[in-house]
């Protein structure tokens, strides 16, 4: 990563569904990502958007790193909202309150980069 450039982000966090058996019930619950927060790392304040980010040419979510180091880590929070279908019977009940997930970059480093022009 350079200083002063953006480092571009994003998650492939979407709606989940996972069918279980619960006392021998048959059980579908969807999560879907309600938000997600970026922490860069760096004593900036974290991000958060209802945005997952999206891969350069089209991103979305980036951060400008101000100073050089030799180790960053981006951690990533998001929390989610749940639904539950019992039995086939086609109606989604919520579930109260969310569940929270973090992942974690691998560490990497920030660089400055000098330019100098030179004749021919």
């Amino acid at each position: 990563m350079l200083v002063n450039l953006e480092t571009i982000v994003w998650t492939g966090a979407a709606e989940r569904t996972f069918s279980a058996v619960v006392l021998g019930t048959p059980v579908e619950v969807r999560a879907r990502p309600i938000d997600f927060t970026w922490d860069f790392g760096d004593g900036s304040a974290p991000l958060t958007t209802t945005d997952p980010g999206a891969p350069f040419p089209n991103h979305s979510v980036a951060h400008v790193y101000a100073a050089a180091a030799e180790q960053r880590q981006v951690t990533l929070t998001t929390r989610w909202a749940g639904e539950f279908e019992v039995n086939g019977s086609g109606v989604w009940q919520p579930v109260v309150g969310v569940a929270t997930t973090s992942e974690v970059s691998q560490p990497f480093e920030v660089r400055t980069a000098e330019t100098s022009l030179t004749n021919g």
